[in-house]
């Protein structure tokens, strides 16, 4: 009988341990609350902030689980960046074809000058003198005078036999529209508008006091020539044109001469030295 109560105990006994193994406790699961973790200067706790002392160091729990929000504060040292707000533009400025002036430069060439006058090769040389706007319009003077090599027969009334030379020059104002300035090779289209005078010459009655003396006959006339090169960008300061030019004149009248006769084609060759 003694014996059967003792076995009866360590049953019970046995029992009771194996319940606590394979039921948590209440206390284990229920009532634990999950430890909260908080980063940066200020803690809460509940709806209370804590100020943190500036030496105290939070203790980081890596194998605690965090089951509410993390709240980082981040305090700026400068302020933020503000752009700059663009100037209103003002309606009553006035427009310009070359807009704003944002450069200006300038420069100075020689050219020479080929064409053709009552069937013969006339050749010319010439200077220009040009102010840049905007690296878009060039604004200047140009002159050309002829370089007197070629003789022609048929001119003087008096004898049809002997042979004079044309002589004279032209000059004016001139624009010259400009197209992609910074480009190694690109166009403009140049436009001159002025006065010349043509004569003629007899060479062989040269007065060195009086050349008026030799002329078989002269006129002064008016004259446009639009153009257009193609210019290249030599250097920084250097630029070469090759073109290609109409030149239209009025009131020009010389013996035995077309009115029209100088009106012709030109190709040019122009070596330019600035600020470009």
């Amino acid at each position: 009988m003694k014996t059967t109560q003792i076995l009866l105990g360590l049953l019970l006994l046995s029992v009771s341990t194996f319940g606590q193994t394979i039921i948590p406790q209440k206390s284990d699961t229920i009532n634990e609350q999950p430890k909260l973790q908080y980063f940066g200067d200020d803690k809460e706790v509940g709806n209370e902030v804590v100020e943190q002392d500036p030496g105290e160091e939070l203790p980081i729990r890596v194998d605690t689980v965090t089951t509410q929000p993390v709240v980082i504060k981040y305090y700026q040292a400068t302020e933020p960046y503000q752009r700059e707000e663009e100037p209103k533009k003002n309606k009553n400025q006035i427009k310009t074809l070359t807009g704003k002036m944002h450069h200006s430069g300038g420069y100075g060439a020689v050219s020479f000058k080929t064409s053709n006058f009552k069937d013969k090769t006339l050749v010319m040389a010439g200077i220009r003198g040009a102010w840049i706007v905007n690296r878009t319009l060039a604004i200047g003077i140009d002159g050309y005078g002829i370089i007197p090599t070629t003789k022609y027969q048929n001119i003087d009334p008096d004898d049809a036999t002997n042979e004079v030379r044309l002589q004279g020059g032209y000059g004016g104002l001139m624009l010259e529209p400009i197209f992609f300035s910074n480009e190694v090779v690109h166009i403009t289209f140049p436009v001159s508008a002025g006065a010349g005078w043509l004569g003629y010459e007899d060479p062989d009655n040269e007065d060195f006091w009086d050349n008026r003396d030799n002329l078989v006959d002269e006129d002064v006339f008016w004259y446009i020539e639009p153009g257009a090169n193609l210019e290249v960008n030599i250097a920084h300061n250097f630029r070469l044109d090759l073109g290609v030019s109409k030149r239209f004149t009025q009131d020009l009248q010389l013996v035995n001469t077309l009115s029209d006769e100088f009106d012709e084609i030109n190709y040019y060759l122009t070596l330019k030295i600035g600020g470009f």
